[in-house]
């Protein structure tokens, strides 16, 4: 349908021109081989990368583990020198083995359930803290007596 006007040229309207169809994207042979390329790519690092990350995991346990047995080495050290020490020495053989000088009278409180009552804080000012050891033979002594008679 030509319009005309006054100097003006023939312009023709199409009804396809006011309307442009958008194009589909179509599957081409490049397109496919790119595609192809990438999936191949992704399996073929998959397992390298993924054994990396194991490593590199790996790694990081090792080194917080070796932070913990350094920080252990340093606590048994302290250890070890405070064993050095003859004071230590004699108060641990005091509250453990329930050591005491010739003339030296012993004594243990008792709490209101029968049970020895806590050693009082090291002059040091640490805590005499008793470990996971055995019964003293005197209390293993005292308690097969007190089960006998039962």
């Amino acid at each position: 349908m030509p319009t005309v006007g006054s100097g003006s040229a023939v312009r023709l309207r199409h009804p396809r021109l006011r309307h442009p169809r958008l194009r589909r994207p179509r599957l081409t042979g490049r397109t496919m081989a790119v595609a192809a390329m990438a999936l191949f790519l992704a399996i073929i690092l998959a397992s390298p990368f993924q054994t990396y990350l194991n490593r590199r995991a790996s790694v990081a346990n090792s080194e917080r583990r070796q932070r913990q047995l350094a920080a252990e080495v340093a606590r048994l050290r302290q250890q070890a020198a405070l064993w050095d020490d003859p004071a230590y020495l004699e108060r641990q053989a005091r509250v453990r083995l329930q050591y005491i000088r010739p003339g030296d009278t012993l004594y243990t409180v008792l709490n209101a359930q029968g049970q020895p009552m806590t050693a009082e804080p090291a002059p040091s000012g640490q805590r005499v803290v008793r470990a996971a050891h055995p019964p003293s033979w005197n209390s293993t002594l005292w308690t097969s007596v007190r089960d006998a008679s039962k």
